[in-house]
């Protein structure tokens, strides 16, 4: 299950990536838009990956003696540089994902073309 989710955020996150970079290079708001959309849509996939690898892990490390996976009493398990990774990571994405959302709305706006004044119905 964990695989799962974790691959399908890759593939998000990556199909966001390419959609964000398209959108950028031609100044398309709705691919910014969706491609903020799709970080957030991984970044949900990853947190989900990465909350139930921490609870198999920790279920079995509780549910089976210590001694069937060869450690020692005197080493403690932990997540250490690990888990602020994942959780960077998934920070990164997040923002990722509202920048991109919000990117549209923080452009500047196009000063439209000035046509001329019909006068008397002349142009």
């Amino acid at each position: 299950m964990t695989a799962g989710f974790i691959g399908m955020a890759v593939s998000i996150i990556l199909f966001g990536w390419i959609i964000g970079m398209l959108g950028c290079c031609r100044q398309h708001d709705l691919m910014q838009y969706v491609a903020g959309l799709l970080f957030l849509m991984g970044g949900t996939c990853c947190i989900i990956s990465l909350c139930t690898c921490v609870a198999g892990i920790n279920f079995e490390l509780s549910r089976y003696p210590r001694h069937m996976y060869g450690l020692p009493e005197d080493i403690s398990h932990g997540y250490g540089w690990s888990m602020f990774c994942a959780w960077g990571g998934l920070g990164l994405t997040l923002l990722a994902g509202f920048l991109c959302t919000l990117a549209p709305s923080l452009n500047t706006p196009r000063t439209p073309v000035q046509k001329p004044r019909q006068e008397n119905g002349m142009v």
